[in-house]
């Protein structure tokens, strides 16, 4: 009975040194479509827990599906923010009636809820500064393993 109280109290310890201050379900993603020029076209999606995958499409030096850990440094501070910005009381889209512009998709899920916004103009600072944190870690080349992070056995 005491070497059971004490792997419980043991495994209490660990769980709560868990240096990630979100949950795994937490999860951002950004999209960047093309335009008629030379944008970068990729797929971004961290969880929570830091785990990071990049698919390239077109004009990035990161052809392909990729993964990463990235430290709880990072992932909290990216979390944070997104957090701190109060996400959901963003419109769902910023539009303009102009031409040859990318359109940014970022999505922010935590909890039971999960919004998309589609940002092609006119997005507020404060949304293009979550979207500029988010860009910075999927476009940097550092710690990138080609794959979707995924081992066969």
């Amino acid at each position: 009975m005491k070497k059971m109280i004490l792997f419980s109290c043991l495994a209490l310890v660990l769980a709560s040194c868990d240096p990630y201050q979100f949950e795994e379900s937490a999860f951002i993603e950004l999209k960047k479509d093309p335009c008629f020029g030379v944008c970068p076209v990729y797929s971004f999606r961290v969880d929570g827990k830091g785990n990071a995958t990049f698919e390239g499409t077109r004009n990035v030096s990161k052809s392909g599906k990729w993964a990463r850990k990235l430290s709880p440094a990072s992932t909290n501070d990216l979390f944070s923010a997104f957090e701190a910005s109060d996400f959901a009381q963003f419109q769902d889209e910023y539009t303009a009636q102009v031409t040859d512009l990318p359109t940014t998709w970022v999505t922010y899920g935590a909890g039971n809820s999960t919004k998309t916004i589609k940002d092609y103009f006119g997005a507020p600072e404060a949304l293009k500064n979550l979207e500029k944190m988010a860009e910075t870690i999927a476009e940097e080349d550092t710690d990138w393993v080609k794959g979707d992070g995924t081992q066969s056995h």
